[in-house]
């Protein structure tokens, strides 16, 4: 998710990068791609479940920057004109 919060900040800039994305075949840019070109309403459904790998004190992922990322997206999104949603499981 980091990957497509990074594409869709570049996006909302030049509002040109769908060409860059037309061929590409990684997740990220796939995602971006629904979620900019295909869609209308988008609902982000987000778990609280502690994983224990990111316990792990060498892990850089923790439950506040997973959600900082989807914040940081919801807000892009909308300004784009998305339905933007955001639920806690």
């Amino acid at each position: 998710m980091e990957k497509v919060l990074k594409i869709a900040k570049q996006y909302s800039i030049t509002s040109n990068i769908s060409l860059d994305l037309r061929n590409k075949i990684d997740g990220a840019s796939m995602i971006a791609k629904i979620l900019f070109e295909e869609s209308t309403d988008i609902n982000f459904f987000i778990g609280n479940a502690i994983n224990p790998v990111h316990d792990d004190s060498n892990s850089h992922i923790s439950y506040t920057i997973k959600l900082g990322i989807i914040r940081e997206l919801e807000k892009i999104l909308s300004d784009m004109g998305k339905n933007v949603k955001v639920s806690m499981c």
